[in-house]
């Protein structure tokens, strides 16, 4: 019984578990709030599987902001600053993650592209 408990947990994680390799790089999007656009950008890291990320608000000045927690599961990004505070939320499909920036009690919409770097595709 042990066995197959142990099997079907293993099964559950691999099912869980995410290539971090997927969302490492540059991404990037635009808020729009009341009145202005505010354009944003990710930096996420992969270190040997594990996940990190700084934000960049170029328009406030604000450029390398701790992204204090990342999560990849499923399809599913989950990204918390404790600073601001704020939290991204989305889904990747198709090359872009689809989500929502939470930033007090407001929400918005917010789609991020991955940046392509000169010289890449």
């Amino acid at each position: 019984m042990k066995t197959i408990m142990t099997l079907i947990l293993g099964t559950f994680l691999m099912v869980q578990t995410s290539d971090p390799a997927k969302i490492a790089g540059d991404w990037e999007a635009t808020l729009e709030a009341p009145g202005q656009s505010i354009p944003i950008v990710f930096h996420i890291t992969n270190t040997e599987g594990k996940l990190s990320a700084t934000l960049d608000v170029p328009s406030q000045g604000a450029m390398g902001l701790k992204v204090d927690t990342i999560t990849f599961k499923g399809d599913k990004v989950k990204m918390v600053l404790n600073l601001i505070p704020a939290t991204y939320e989305g889904t990747l499909k198709d090359g872009k993650i689809s989500g929502k920036w939470t930033q007090g009690p407001n929400s918005v919409d917010a789609v991020l592209t991955k940046v392509k770097k000169e010289g890449k595709s």
